[in-house]
Parts: structure tokens; sequence; C-alpha cells
């Protein structure tokens, strides 16, 4: 998958992936369905860093960018949002998991049709 190459080749620090399993137990907490480029994403390394920040992952011991910690009881889950990202220049940014289209906090048009049109947009810009 492209995604992964790409993350693989532009990543910083690059986790050891996480299993289905942990995966399809932060869908039922969360009681979303992750797109599935993001679920690769968690599958193959679950933590990958652009330009030093961190992509959200399932890791309690790690608040600050463990995906269930950055969005259970936030506003923003109840309307379809996942936050997923957040860096000084781009803010913070979400995925619609229903759709897996990308946007930034003001949830106007997306910002690309998914996670890994998001990366790699992001990656060109390095």
């Amino acid at each position: 998958m492209q995604l992964l190459e790409s993350l693989k080749e532009h990543s910083e620090e690059l986790g050891d992936g996480i299993s289905p399993v942990a995966i399809s137990d932060l869908e039922a907490r969360l009681d979303i369905a992750l797109p599935d480029d993001f679920k690769e994403y968690l599958k193959a390394y679950n933590y990958a860093e652009i330009f030093g920040d961190p992509i959200y992952s399932i890791n309690p011991e790690l608040e600050d960018v463990d995906l269930y910690t950055q969005n259970k009881n936030k506003e923003h889950l109840p309307y379809g949002f996942l936050e997923v990202f957040a860096n000084d220049i781009d803010g913070t940014i979400y995925i619609r998991p229903d759709t897996g289209a990308v946007y930034t906090a003001g949830f106007g048009k997306p910002i690309a049709k998914s996670f890994t049109g998001f990366t790699e947009e992001l990656l060109s810009q390095g």
C-alpha cells in the first residue's frame, strides 16, 4: 500500500503495529468504524511521525496521542469526526469515519478524500 511505503520513507519513527483485535476494541468503545486505510496504518505501525508530529495511535500509555483518550467524551465525536493528528501549522485534523474524508477543525469542506490522500499531501510539502 502506497500509504505505508510513504510513511516508512518519511517518518522519523515508526511503531510495530497493533492487532486487529485492539482496533476492533477501539471501534467498539468509540462506536465507530474506522476507514480501511487508517486501519492499515494502525495494523502496520500504530505510530508514525510526520515532520516530528505523531499520527494518533492506540496507545493508552501516551494519552496525548491515544485515539481513545483524544476522542472519548469530546464534542466532535458525536458529530462523526475522529481526531487523528495535530500540529502547529495544520492545526487539529479529523477523519470522518463514515466517508473517510479528512477535515480541519473548521469542519467545512474536506481537505482530503482519505487519510492516505491527507498523508501524501502533507508529506509532499516537506
